[in-house]
């Protein structure tokens, strides 16, 4: 696991962006569709599309959490890990 250093989700503006080398990585283009979940206040992103919910990656690499997800949370900052052997974004505190 990989922590993105200096870079963090703020849940109070709701979007992350996933930067482009991670997104080449795992097969991740512009306009795919992701899986988002929760599971003890972590927040996994990845491929899975039986995910709770699901989210189109925009052209900058941007990912809106759904606010249904946000309001789950129980903190407003969260680090950003990468998964490399499950191609997998954490945000988790």
């Amino acid at each position: 696991m990989y922590k993105l250093e200096d870079k963090y989700y703020d849940n109070e503006r709701g979007y992350i962006y996933i930067p482009i080398r991670w997104r080449e990585e795992f097969a991740i283009s512009n306009g795919s569709i992701v899986g988002i979940d929760c599971e003890d206040d972590v927040i996994i992103i990845d491929k899975n599309m039986t995910r709770e919910f699901t989210q189109k990656i925009s052209k900058r690499g941007a990912l809106t959490i759904p606010l249904e997800l946000r309001q789950k949370l129980k903190h407003k900052i969260y680090s950003i890990y990468i998964v490399h052997a499950e191609e997998k974004v954490i945000l988790a505190i």
